[in-house]
């Protein structure tokens, strides 16, 4: 049996088996608390194999590679800007979501709680799921580009088995399957990436010759800042991706499934300290491909093309690890967006909606959501970094301010709050439109946001106060 054979004989089995977790997630999750946050008993290493599975990404596996190849050292920006987003989940948002409201699912339903405003948990929930819809094409498109060249097929076909795998095992056991299937899939993911890094430094001849290299093959590489459009390049790309990233929603629902405030806390260092080490080896990859392969027609198949410079067995866990690293966020992403159709927003047109109705019409939005985002992959952007870039600039500048504030300022009002989740989330879309100043999007909208809700807060009237629960020792 040749190496492909064995690729495709091992690539079929893990898709089997997250399959079966799948089916046996179903027998687990029983009510709105399993299938919703997995009855919020996620230990240390699942919290910590789901959180860091859901981090690391197509966009950080493929992009990343990708944007390293076409930019060299640039990606480090990101990188960083990913491991500041651990310290502001980690100082700002774990003890207000386990100590005061862990008794909810959504963070829509935290706004609403916070600030007894329909208005903001429907905001929320709708700029929410068209984000995410946006974030699942790049998943989607990622993902299939590594089935089609693992099984050899099509981009089309390839897009039809992972749009399918992915819907039928997060529909079938919700929280309970997405949290195993992470933890399976970031181990194998973690294995692939760090195997790969001293066998490509091989390739090129070790660091100091790989520095030699790509000062040839790509000048601009060495040169981060210029790459990154001088310093409010920098401040912008490292702002866009952590506040983006600490205020996306799907991984402050992590928070919510982890059993504890010290299991939380345990979550948020220890996939800092693993993403660290992997976004790092990511960039590198990224300039060794440079190095051998420097003619690709895109530099989101650069990771793809590498893996074939491996030994047969470092190709097969590389390969199938970036698989992992799509699925298991791809998951995470799609049961979010269900969920909050079905919690959130189907209530609002049916009153008295049962739980077992609200977990129904959630499995119903999670295939719509998924069919929908395998349609739009069809024709996906060319760079997926680029559309992540985009979608965590917006979630930054809608929800990082009034959420800050609310946890920690008492005078923000429901009026100052909403204004600044509207007005940031506007300003966002805008600015990466039709900016032509050098201040970046992420900057600007932000400010925007934390500036329209204190000045709001402070001149409009001051009935509706932010109300906190009241804090659990826990």
């Amino acid at each position: 049996m040749d190496g492909k054979s064995i690729i495709i004989g091992v690539f079929i089995v893990y898709l089997i088996a997250m399959l079966y977790i799948g089916w046996w997630g179903m027998k687990k999750s029983q009510g709105a608390e399993g299938y919703y946050v997995a009855n919020r008993r996620c230990g240390k290493w699942l919290s910590v194999g789901t959180f860091s599975g859901s981090f690391i990404s197509a966009v950080a596996v493929i992009g990343y590679v990708g944007n390293g190849y076409a930019k060299g050292y640039m990606t480090l920006v990101n990188v960083l800007g990913c491991v500041f987003s651990f310290y502001l989940i980690y100082f700002l948002f774990i003890n207000p979501i386990k100590k005061r409201f862990d008794h909810l699912y959504t963070v829509p339903e935290l706004f609403e709680n916070m600030y007894e405003s329909k208005p903001m948990m429907v905001i929320s929930s709708v700029i929410t799921v068209g984000l995410f819809t946006a974030t699942l094409v790049s998943q989607i498109k990622g993902g299939s580009l590594i089935c089609a060249t693992i099984l050899g097929i099509d981009y089309n076909t390839a897009l039809l088995i992972i749009t399918t795998v992915f819907i039928l095992y997060t529909v079938m056991g919700g929280m309970y399957s997405v949290v195993y299937t992470d933890l399976i899939q970031t181990g194998i993911l973690v294995i692939g990436i760090v195997l790969a890094a001293p066998f490509a430094l091989k390739l090129v001849g070790g660091f100091s010759a790989m520095q030699t290299a790509i000062a040839q093959v790509n000048p601009s590489a060495m040169d981060p800042i210029t790459v990154a459009g001088g310093p409010w390049g920098v401040i912008s790309t490292f702002l866009s991706f952590s506040l983006g990233i600490a205020a996306t929603q799907y991984y402050l629902i992590r928070v919510y499934s982890a059993k504890d405030v010290k299991t939380a806390r345990f979550m948020v260092s220890a996939s800092c300290a693993i993403w660290t080490v992997i976004g790092i080896i990511l960039v590198l990859l990224g300039i060794c491909a440079r190095i051998l392969l420097p003619d690709l027609a895109a530099a989101d198949n650069a990771v793809i093309a590498l893996a074939y410079e491996l030994p047969i067995f470092v190709r097969m866990l590389l390969l199938i690890g970036i698989a992992c690293a799509i699925m298991s966020t791809t998951d995470t992403i799609l049961l979010a967006a269900g969920t909050y159709v079905g919690r959130d927003l189907y209530p609002l047109v049916r009153k008295g909606v049962s739980e077992s109705q609200s977990v129904k019409v959630t499995k119903i939005a999670v295939v719509v959501i998924g069919l929908l985002a395998g349609f739009l992959a069809l024709n996906p952007p060319e760079l997926i970094i680029q559309l992540t870039t985009f979608t965590t600039s917006v979630t930054a500048a809608t929800f990082f301010g009034p959420m800050v504030l609310g946890f920690y300022w008492p005078r923000t009002t429901r009026e100052g709050a909403l204004s600044g989740m509207v007005g940031g989330g506007v300003a966002a879309v805008m600015w990466q439109l039709y900016n032509t100043t050098a201040i970046p999007p992420a900057a600007a909208a932000v400010v925007i946001s934390f500036a329209l809700t204190i000045l709001v807060s402070l001149a409009g009237p001051k009935t509706h106060l932010v109300k906190l629960s009241p804090e659990k020792s826990r």
